[in-house]
C-alpha cells in the first residue's frame, strides 16, 4: 500500500516497518467536524492470510490486548479484515525503539545515561504487572505471559513515554492452546532459562528478558549473542553475567545490583513481581539524586531524533490542515432548511419546488404575485428520486399545508361571521313602510 491508499476507514500516510509476518503502517481516521486521529495499522503479509493458524494467533493477539489499557502499553482500538487483509489498529506511539536508541547514541560517541534507561526500563515494568495482573470482566486473572520483551518492542515516544508494543506471541490462560513440541516462540537473545527448556513459565520469565534489555542498554553490549542460535541458547542457560561496571565504569553499584537480580538463572531468586523491579528502579533514581520525568526523556528525544520527529509532525500538521479544508467545503455546500422553500409560478397556479439558493438574498416579488420568490441565480430545480426536476419537496409540502389550513382558517371564520349577521336581522326585522293603500279612509288628505 502507499501513501494516499484508502484501507477500510483508514487512510495511508507512511510505512513505518515490515517484517515477515505484517507490516505497519502510519494511518489516519477521519470523523465529524474535521476530527482525525493517528493511527498504527498492523496488517497481515498476502501470503500469510490463508494461514489458518497464524491468523488465529493474529486474532488471539488483538482479543488479548483490547484488555490493556495502559498508559505504558500501546493500546489496540481495532480489529478487522479488508479484502482479505486482517489487520490490528492500535495507539501510534511516535517516537523511536530502544534498540534504534542505543544504536544512535553509540554512533554518536555515547551511551543512553544511566537514570533515563532505569526510567525507561521502570515505566516498562509498570506497565508489565498491569498486564501480568490484568483480570476478565468476571474478574478471573487473565494470566498474561508477553514472552517477547526485546529493545525492538519498546518505544520511546517524544513526548517522553516508554509503550510497550507487540503481544503477538503472548501467551494468557483465556486462550491458551497446546503448542506442538519443541516449538519456541519469541526472540533467542532475549529468554528466560525456563523458555528454553520447555517449562511452564509465568511473569518471571518476563523479568529476565527485561534484565536482558537493561543490561544492554546500559552498557551498549550485547548480552547473549552468540554465532548461532544454539550458542546463544547455551549461553543463556550456562553463561555467567558478566558485571555491567566492568563495561561501564560510572555504573553505580545499586543499579547493578538490580540488573543482577533480574537476571538470576533461577526465577525464585529474580524481583517476583514486575512491580517490585519497578520499585527498585525507582528507589535507585531517588537514592541518585536524578529526577527523570517525561519532559527530561521528551526534550532527550527531540535532540536525538530531530529529523524523525519534525518528518511525522510535520505529515500529521499537513493531514490535519487537509482534513479541516475538507470539512470546510463540506460545510459550505451544506444548505440549511429555510420556511419557504418553494416560489409560486408567475403564468399559471402549478407551484414549483426549488432548493433554497445559497448565497444571493432572495428576491422581492413584484406587486400581486404572491409570497417572495428564491434568486434564480445559481439556482437548479429540484429533482425527485426519479431524477425528475420540479418533484415536491418535504419543506415546500409543509409550506403550502401551513398555507391551506390559514386560508380555510380566514374562510371559516369570514363564513361565522355572515352567519351571525343574519340571524341577527332575522331576529330584529324592521317595520314595513305604509303605502298609499293602506292609510285609514277617515283621515284626509291635508
Amino acid at each position: 500500500m502507499e501513501a494516499g491508499d484508502r484501507f477500510g476507514e483508514y487512510v495511508i500516510l507512511k510505512r513505518l516497518a515490515a517484517g515477515g509476518m505484517a507490516e505497519v503502517y502510519l494511518a489516519r481516521k477521519s470523523g465529524l467536524g474535521g476530527f482525525t486521529k493517528p493511527v498504527a495499522v498492523k496488517v497481515i503479509l498476502g501470503h500469510l492470510s490463508s494461514n489458518q493458524r497464524f491468523i488465529e494467533m493474529f486474532l488471539d493477539e488483538a482479543r488479548l490486548t483490547v484488555h490493556l489499557n495502559h498508559p505504558y502499553i500501546a493500546q489496540t482500538l481495532d480489529l478487522g479484515e479488508v479484502n482479505g487483509k486482517y489487520y490490528i489498529a492500535m495507539e501510534f506511539a511516535h517516537g523511536e525503539d530502544l534498540q534504534r536508541i542505543s544504536v544512535t547514541t553509540r554512533k554518536s560517541g555515547r551511551l543512553l545515561p544511566l537514570p533515563y534507561a532505569a526510567k525507561i526500563i521502570s515505566q516498562i515494568a509498570e506497565g508489565l504487572y498491569f498486564a501480568h495482573t490484568k483480570s476478565d470482566n468476571q474478574g478471573q486473572p487473565l494470566g498474561i505471559v508477553h514472552r517477547d520483551i526485546s529493545p525492538h518492542n519498546i518505544i520511546l515516544t517524544f513526548d517522553g513515554l516508554s509503550k510497550l508494543i507487540d503481544f503477538g506471541v503472548a501467551k494468557a490462560r483465556v486462550t491458551f492452546k497446546e503448542e506442538e513440541e519443541g516449538v519456541l516462540k519469541g526472540k533467542f537473545s532475549y529468554m528466560s532459562p525456563e523458555q528454553i527448556r520447555g517449562m511452564p513459565i509465568d511473569p518471571r520469565s518476563d523479568i529476565f528478558a527485561l534484565g536482558i534489555v537493561l543490561w544492554e542498554v546500559c552498557t551498549g553490549a550485547h548480552l547473549y549473542r552468540e554465532t548461532s542460535e544454539l550458542l546463544t541458547m547455551e549461553a543463556i542457560l550456562r553463561k555467567p553475567v558478566p558485571k555491567p561496571r566492568e563495561l561501564r565504569g560510572d555504573m553505580p553499584a545499586d543499579l547493578e545490583a538490580i540488573i543482577l537480580k533480574a537476571l538470576s538463572k533461577r526465577s525464585v531468586d529474580r524481583f517476583q513481581t514486575a512491580h517490585d523491579m519497578h520499585e527498585a528502579l525507582e528507589g535507585y533514581l531517588s537514592r541518585s539524586g536524578w529526577t527523570v520525568g517525561t519532559p527530561h526523556l521528551a526534550e532527550f528525544m527531540k535532540k536525538l531524533f530531530p529529523k524523525e520527529y519534525a518528518e511525522i509532525r510535520d505529515l500529521l500538521a499537513s493531514e490535519r490542515q487537509k482534513v479541516e479544508e475538507e470539512d470546510k467545503r463540506g460545510s459550505q455546500e451544506f444548505v440549511p432548511w429555510e420556511p419557504y422553500d418553494g416560489k409560486v409560478a408567475a403564468d399559471d397556479d402549478v407551484a414549483e419546488i426549488t432548493s433554497p439558493p445559497v448565497g444571493p438574498a432572495m428576491q422581492p416579488a413584484p406587486v400581486g404575485q404572491g409570497m417572495p420568490r428564491p434568486a434564480r441565480v445559481g439556482v437548479q430545480p429540484a429533482t425527485n428520486p426519479q431524477g425528475q426536476a420540479g418533484g415536491p419537496q418535504p419543506g415546500g409540502r409543509k409550506a403550502t399545508l401551513i398555507i391551506i389550513l390559514i386560508l380555510l382558517v380566514l374562510l371559516c371564520g369570514a363564513g361565522a361571521f355572515i352567519l351571525i349577521k343574519l340571524s341577527e336581522k332575522k331576529e330584529n326585522p324592521a317595520p314595513a313602510p305604509q303605502s298609499q293603500v293602506d292609510r285609514p279612509k277617515n283621515i284626509k288628505p291635508g
